[in-house]
């Protein structure tokens, strides 16, 4: 059976609450990378002077130190190159600039402070261990450029800029600045609603989603039975009335098979043997038929509308040997009223080829019937075509 023919309304409204739902990522990972982008601005415009002061202020202290052979060795023995180079540094430190300090890195790659701009309380003793926590700080020993480490808070953006101080083409200092930039503050707030409400959009989506597909598969297997003749196991009447108008009737040959002096058989044997009649009946055409490219429906008792999809080409051949393989094979079966006893069953068909002629199914349906007539006004057990 063609199940492709099933059309139903909830499959739509998935299709697009998923649309929807895709539509409300993309937005999600737009405004995420505004986000960024901002950022990305703030911490270049933020950077770009303090970038430039500091490296006059690391020719100031190569300029202090002159021509000296050990840059560690003066600045620790000499207490008025320590406090010259500390004024130097700490001219830097505004609201935004939080520390400025001179480091070192002794035999065992264990970082020390020279000079720390820091008031006395805090202020690190010389030679105090400083503890690195981003493995840049040793690659400037290796790159001998200046670097830029980003640590990303909630409302701030935190950066250390570490500027190699360089003598016979090998780091001797690290001078060291940690600064931070304000984020925008309404502009945060607002990317971070809209960013919240998305993301409670998309979770409600998804759980939508997950409900709708579960009720559609509901709903589609309770349609379907709904299509479903309970005793032959084929399309009903109200799969009929509910496809009519969606069937290419220009892909099919259109047949209707009526079981001849079927009322006789249930006078003769009873409604239950006329029963297994016609499941026995849907079972051969059912075996002969083309699995979802043919469609049988049992229209009335005894009456079945067969829909015998052509070929490619639209022609008619290929369905009519179907329709006869049928008939033949009713014709060559028993067919058992009882568990022991069977008897022998004709039908008769008439057919209509061009039902798209017929512009309805309706008006198909009637051409195809009026064939059935002429069956059996013409002794019954025959094909008759419109």
């Amino acid at each position: 059976m063609n199940s492709k023919l099933f059309s139903n309304n909830p499959i739509y409204l998935l299709t697009l609450s998923i649309i929807i739902t895709s539509i409300l990522i993309v937005l999600l990972f737009g405004i995420i990378k505004i986000e960024k982008n901002i950022e990305k601005r703030m911490f270049k415009i933020a950077t770009e002077d303090i970038i430039s002061i500091s490296e006059n202020i690391t020719d100031s202290i190569k300029s202090i130190l002159k021509d000296s052979d050990d840059y560690i060795s003066i600045i620790q023995k000499n207490t008025e190159i320590q406090n010259k180079i500390e004024s130097k540094i700490k001219i830097l430190k505004t609201e935004n600039i939080k520390y400025t300090y001179l480091l070192y890195k002794d035999k065992k790659s264990i970082f020390r402070f020279l000079v720390d701009t820091e008031e006395s309380e805090s202020k690190a003793f010389l030679n105090q261990k400083f503890d690195v926590d981003n493995p840049n700080w040793l690659k400037i020993y290796e790159t001998k450029r200046a670097t830029l480490i980003k640590h990303t808070i909630l409302q701030e953006l935190s950066i250390t800029y570490i500027i190699p101080i360089i003598k016979d083409n090998e780091v001797k200092l690290l001078f060291a600045i940690d600064f931070s930039v304000n984020k925008i503050s309404e502009i945060n707030k607002i990317i971070n609603l809209m960013e919240k409400g998305l993301l409670a959009i998309i979770i409600i989506s998804f759980i939508f989603i997950f409900i709708l597909v579960i009720q559609v598969s509901k709903y589609r297997k309770i349609k379907k039975s709904a299509f479903i003749d309970t005793l032959t196991n084929v399309y009903n009447k109200n799969y009929l009335h509910e496809m009519k108008d969606n069937i290419d009737l220009n892909s099919y040959v259109l047949a209707v098979l009526d079981i001849d002096f079927f009322k006789n058989i249930n006078d003769s044997y009873g409604h239950d043997a006329g029963d297994m009649i016609l499941k026995q009946l849907a079972s051969i055409i059912k075996m002969n038929i083309r699995d979802n490219e043919d469609i049988v429906i049992r229209f009335g008792g005894e009456e079945f509308i067969l829909l015998i999809k052509k070929d490619e080409n639209k022609k008619h051949n290929v369905s009519l040997n179907v329709i006869n393989r049928i008939f033949s094979n009713i014709q060559k079966n028993d067919f058992y009223i009882t568990s022991d006893e069977a008897i022998r069953v004709t039908v008769s068909i008439g057919i209509n080829v061009t039902p798209h002629e017929n512009k309805t199914f309706d008006k198909a349906f009637k051409s195809a019937d009026a064939a059935l007539y002429i069956a059996k006004e013409s002794g019954r057990n025959n094909i008759k075509i419109s």
